[in-house]
């Protein structure tokens, strides 16, 4: 009894999750019978389940909300909002009396009376002006349900199942990973032994099973995030109606699965975002009118998977974010002054909101205020290893970003050493790894606090035998370290100093206990190949305590003639000429690299051009060399208004122009003489060489070429080959065609007009009178009957 009694538990908060939102959407559409016919089949089985348990109050109250729903299916009376909150009621109801017969406990009938009483209709008490609020779509139920259950579920095909405890499947999961462990300890054994092919074959056949136990055990701890976005209508009307505002939700991708422990994470975060949202966000009915929009606010829930991560965003179409006012909350609590705030950017004062106890309202509701809160919600998504962001637009609405990874359990990790330990960081943390003793990196004090300055940037430095009291910062020796350059999920950069970085692992994180964690050192424990533990440093913690996160006020901090220095650095592009020579030019005037034929080059006289994508372009640079027999390089320059190509031998990469140029007269296409890498560079003088080049980019429109009519082999074969050739098809309005091409043995058909015509014919050996046709699968000659046919009419 007590197994049947425990799937009653279970099936009927199955039910009772998948109910509540069909009851929304239900109260939207009155009309749509298969919602009713759901609802009216969850408290039917809920009533014969306790017939069946001997459970009367449950019985009753079940009972009543049957009879009221089969009214409303028998058409006698129309659902309204009064019914639809009765219901609701009873449904609540019924999950506080399951919580109470799982617990072994009596549930007092204080009240049942008051809540059949409201299904009747006479005891409709309505809130004027109160809108509705609807929930379009909904998540689907779990699948193996038995007949009782929503047909949704069993349109996806009944499956069979059975229910687990989660801490069983932890346990499996826990087991395979220690089997996984083990068997990278064998195989660095059986290296160390050398080749044996006795035994090198059933272990990579034993690797191989072990692999997919583990991605199975890890499928099962999956979750689909309808399951999450199931109980979010409910939650959506109950905090409409208490505001007074209408409120549709809409879902997309709740087929996305994630782990059953990372669903759970953020199901309090996005809660939180969505009592904001309607509180603050989402106007009431007539200030929505008065701003021309719908009178009914939209909520929209969408995820998205790419590779390991999860992106699930929150937008609503509001008011938006008044980062003006939030920026003077700001300063008024003085977390910024005046100057930080002139000095940020739209993007940083939005990220305003996630400062602790920051609220553009005026007065803080019961629900919420936006930005009260947000910084736990920042903290709790950057926990998981996951990133928030956010985007707004006064009058148009807000967005949230939640980048969130798909499990807990496993990640991929940077092990690294310190003080003869090693430890795991979070390879997503990792932006870069760089020596202390590299030339670019300097090591400066300001304060208390240790800097470096790293590809022109000053970044906080921390020595993790400091952070876990191994060794005293001030005996560090920087230069012998190696740096770990972390971005955090907040953008924020510090650099890590290790004694050494070993390798890339995938590991599997398991809990550690209370008294560690709050340390704020470390995020969990893993085990290496050898069975050795290895803590999982807690990076997001580590910075949040040497006040290392806050990279807007950091970063506005810094001293104005560095950022003017940094200012004056000017892109360029290094490339080598046709005479071998380094040179350089304005990375703001290069628009493209192309690489074409040399057949596409026409040089006649002085005229020089290229014909790239059916335009033709001025050609420089060949007077410093020959060019390629094959291909061709080019740089494509512009100014704005005009385009030119730049013929060079390689393109070698971008760099920073921080220093002065120094002017020649040596040659009037040379700015000056630049130091790059220790290296004198000759400097494009793009005006000079536009100048000569005046002309410009003299892009003609691309010239029409009708082809055979009702052939699908020119359709399908020719057609695309014509295409490639910088050519438009000629429709049928057209005039008259710049070239069209015919079958030689088809029948001659009056298609219109053309300046010069191509004939294709069906043999490779041209006959007797087929010297002037090319055979149609020739298609260098084809090509070059085209390009005759372009250079003919464009030059």
């Amino acid at each position: 009894m007590d197994d049947l009694l425990a799937d009653f538990v279970a099936e009927t908060r199955e039910m009772l999750e998948a109910s509540s939102g069909e009851i929304v959407a239900w109260e939207a559409d009155p009309s749509d019978t298969a919602r009713l016919d759901t609802i009216f089949r969850f408290v039917h089985t809920v009533k014969g389940n306790c017939g069946f348990f001997d459970f009367p109050q449950l019985e009753k109250l079940s009972h009543a909300a049957e009879d009221a729903l089969s009214e409303c299916r028998s058409g006698r009376r129309e659902p309204d909002r009064a019914l639809v909150s009765a219901v609701l009621a009873i449904i609540d109801r019924i999950g506080v009396m399951t919580d109470s017969i799982e617990a072994g406990e009596e549930c007092s009938a204080d009240g049942d009376d008051d809540l059949i009483a409201a299904l009747q209709p006479g005891e409709i008490t309505s809130v004027v002006g109160e809108p509705k609020a609807a929930a379009p779509q909904q998540a689907e139920p779990a699948d193996g349900e038995d007949d009782a259950a929503p047909k949704a579920a069993r349109s996806n095909g009944v499956q069979r199942s059975i229910r687990l405890p989660t801490e069983l499947l932890d346990e499996v999961m826990k087991g395979v990973s220690d089997m996984v462990l083990a068997r990278n300890d064998l195989a660095r054994r059986l290296r160390e032994a050398g080749e044996q092919p006795t035994i090198d074959g059933p272990f990579d056949r034993l690797s191989a099973i072990l692999a997919d136990v583990r991605n199975a055990i890890t499928r099962m701890r999956m979750q689909r995030l309808e399951h999450l976005f199931g109980s979010l209508p409910r939650l959506v009307r109950d905090l409409s109606n208490e505001l007074g505002k209408q409120v549709m939700v809409d879902f997309e991708g709740g087929e996305v699965e994630l782990d059953r422990e990372m669903v759970e994470m953020v199901r309090d975060p996005l809660t939180h975002i969505i009592r904001n949202a309607i509180d603050h966000g989402l106007e009431g009915p007539g200030e929505r009118i008065k701003a021309d929009k719908r009178e009914i606010g939209l909520l929209k829930f969408a995820a998205r998977q790419s590779g390991n991560r999860i992106t699930l965003t929150i937008s609503d179409d509001g008011r938006g974010i008044n980062i003006e006012r939030l920026a003077a909350k700001a300063v008024a609590a003085g977390i910024y002054s005046q100057a930080e705030v002139d000095a940020m950017s739209q993007r940083r004062k939005h990220y305003l909101i996630f400062e602790p106890g920051l609220s553009t309202a005026d007065e803080v509701s019961s629900v919420s205020g936006r930005g009260v809160g947000m910084d736990v919600v920042r903290a709790n998504i950057e926990r998981v290893g996951g990133s928030i962001d956010v985007a707004s637009k006064p009058g148009e609405g807000t967005s949230f970003y939640l980048k969130l990874p798909l499990t807990l359990s496993i990640i991929a990790a940077l092990t690294v050493g310190s003080d003869g330990q090693r430890y795991a960081i979070p390879r997503s943390y990792v932006e870069e790894i760089v020596f202390g003793s590299s030339d670019h990196i300097d090591f400066a004090e300001a304060g208390d606090r240790r800097l470096i300055t790293f590809r022109g940037k000053r970044v906080p430095c921390l020595s993790l035998t400091e952070i876990l009291g191994t060794q005293a910062d001030d005996a560090m020796d920087w230069e012998a370290s190696t740096l770990v350059l972390v971005r955090l999920a907040s953008d924020d950069i510090f650099a890590l100093a290790v004694d050494r970085v070993y390798d890339h692992e995938d590991v599997v994180v398991k809990p550690i206990a209370p008294a560690i964690m709050d340390t704020g050192l470390y995020a969990g424990t893993t085990l290496l190949d050898d069975g050795r533990p290895m803590m999982l440093l807690d990076l997001p913690s580590i910075a949040q305590k040497h006040e290392l996160v806050n990279e807007m006020r950091s970063a506005t901090r810094v001293p104005e003639e560095e950022t003017a220095e940094q200012r004056k650095a000017q892109p360029i592009m290094l490339f080598t000429g046709l005479d071998g020579r380094r040179r350089a030019v304005r990375l703001e005037l290069v628009r493209r690299i192309d690489t074409i034929a040399r057949e596409a080059i026409d040089i006649e006289g002085s005229r020089v051009q290229a014909v790239i994508d059916g335009a033709i372009y001025p050609l420089a640079g060949l007077e410093h060399g020959e060019l390629t027999a094959d291909r061709c390089r080019l740089l494509r320059l512009s100014d704005g208004d005009s385009e030119i190509v730049y013929a060079v031998r390689e393109v070698l990469d971008a760099a920073e122009l921080e220093g002065e140029v120094i002017p020649s007269d040596a040659d009037a296409m040379i700015e000056g003489v630049a130091l790059i890498d220790e290296r004198p560079v000759p400097v494009i003088d793009g005006h000079a060489l536009f100048a000569r080049h005046s002309g410009g980019q003299r892009k003609a429109p691309p010239l029409s070429c009708r082809l055979p009519a009702d052939s699908d082999w020119a359709r399908t074969i020719l057609e695309p080959l014509v295409e490639a050739a910088g050519y438009r098809i000629a429709g049928d309005g057209d005039e008259e065609s710049d070239v069209a091409i015919e079958l030689a043995e088809a029948p001659a058909v009056a298609a219109g007009p053309a300046r010069r015509v191509i004939r294709l014919r069906h043999e490779p050996d041209a006959p007797g009178d087929g010297a002037d046709s090319i055979y149609r699968y020739d298609r260098e000659a084809l090509l070059n009957a085209l390009k005759q046919a372009r250079m003919g009419e464009t030059a």
